[in-house]
């Protein structure tokens, strides 16, 4: 498959010429649209200057370009055309640059922290020991681990960003 033809034309008209210019793309878009290969045609007038454009085209192959240019309408047009317009046109072929990937996630990036599964572990460990030695000390000493851990997964939290405060 052929690769698509980009291009941006740069288009000056001579002061106070620039409404003959939209006038005249108004007048040939139609046609030009219709060609075989054209995938788009379009005319952009630089803000702040009533006399500057810019056309952009693409077409499905330099074949479809080609013939465009040799068409008939083109050819009558020429002269009309050069006549509002300040000096030849400056074309620029177009080359599509596509954005990098985004890189991949990193899997520790939703998962609790390991500090947080082992403080889990060792709490659980040391409140089943102290209930069994110390039974009436066990819910101040279960109540002390659960404000520690919970402080400690506030802080996680916040340094991953999946609550506001510092990171």
């Amino acid at each position: 498959m052929p690769t698509p033809i980009k291009l941006a034309i740069l288009i000056d008209t001579l002061p106070g010429r620039g409404e003959e210019q939209v006038q005249a793309f108004a007048s040939l878009a139609p046609r030009i649209r219709a060609e075989k290969g054209c995938l788009a045609y379009q005319l952009h007038r630089v803000p702040g200057q009533d006399d500057r454009f810019v056309l952009t085209e693409s077409w499905a192959s330099a074949a479809d370009l080609a013939a465009h240019d040799a068409s008939e309408h083109m050819q009558d047009a020429a002269p009309w055309l050069a006549s509002f317009r300040a000096g030849p046109v400056t074309v620029l072929p177009l080359e599509e640059v596509h954005p990098a990937p985004l890189p991949a996630a990193r899997k520790s990036d939703n998962n609790l922290p390991p500090f947080l599964a082992s403080s889990i572990l060792i709490g659980t460990a040391l409140a089943t020991l102290a209930q069994h030695y110390w039974p009436l000390g066990s819910s101040m000493l279960a109540s002390i681990g659960s404000m520690l851990l919970m402080q400690r997964l506030l802080q996680a939290c916040q340094q991953r960003g999946w609550l506001p405060g510092k990171r």
